[in-house]
């Protein structure tokens, strides 16, 4: 069953069994603040991996038209431009994708609330436990040993199972092997047998499920992705060949 009708904070509490805003699992630490930007019935869905501590921030305090991917849109509309999507819109008619009167696309995160995994460099330094949602630190948390699998399975169960009778196409920003593999088994184990496109993408029941580059500032290979360069230039044209073929 699907917690959200719509643009707005989520009421899912599937991983939560008391009123506690934190809860910790080995490395990993998830904060109860689910959200849904865009539109209610969808064609096109957009996921992260989970939020960031700057959109953590921004949902606890700040305009909620403004959280999801808070700073980087513009770069999550030069990913799409650079696979053969939405061309010619512009950032300004892009931005306003994210807001309640939004037919066609949605945003959110694989991790509706906010999953952050210990950087063991940075507490290190610190002398106390340091959670960021840099994919090296939140990816592990995809695979079935870990403490955090829970966090991960139960929201693709619960949000990715029924995706709405519009979705076609799901598109996930994150393209590392590590991260396509890990979120694959989860999903074949939810929704069933996947048959695969490419190396980047596949079907799930009439689905199509596309990695794209991450956003992020910290992504060192969003330049060569976008410029169609090296082996971020190859996940590009995957990703568009994908996106291009007929089930």
């Amino acid at each position: 069953m699907v917690t959200c009708v719509g643009h707005g904070p989520m009421t899912c509490r599937r991983c939560w069994t008391s009123d506690a805003k934190v809860q910790h699992a080995g490395n990993f630490k998830l904060i109860h603040d689910p959200g849904h930007w865009g539109a209610a019935d969808p064609e096109t869905i957009v996921l992260g991996i989970s939020k960031g501590n700057k959109q953590t921030t921004a949902y606890a305090s700040g305009p909620f038209d403004e959280v999801a991917f808070k700073g980087i849109r513009h770069r999550i509309l030069e990913i799409f431009q650079a696979v053969g999507l939405l061309a010619g819109e512009t950032p300004a008619q892009f931005e306003k994708r994210f807001k309640s009167t939004e037919k066609d696309f949605a945003f959110a995160s694989v991790v509706r609330c906010s999953l952050t995994g210990i950087d063991r460099k940075k507490s290190a330094e610190r002398g106390e436990p340091v959670y960021t949602a840099d994919s090296p630190n939140v990816i592990p948390a995809f695979r079935p040993e870990s403490k955090g699998y829970p966090f991960v399975s139960n929201c693709v169960d619960q949000h990715l199972v029924n995706l709405g009778a519009r979705a076609r196409l799901v598109l996930l920003l994150g393209n590392t092997g590590s991260y396509i593999t890990a979120l694959r088994d989860v999903i074949a184990t939810t929704r069933g047998r996947l048959t695969p496109i490419n190396e980047v993408a596949y079907w799930s029941a009439g689905v199509k499920f596309v990695h794209l580059s991450h956003p992020s500032k910290g992504n060192g290979h969003f330049g060569a992705f976008i410029r169609g360069e090296g082996t971020p230039g190859g996940k590009r044209d995957l990703a568009k060949s994908a996106l291009q073929s007929a089930l």
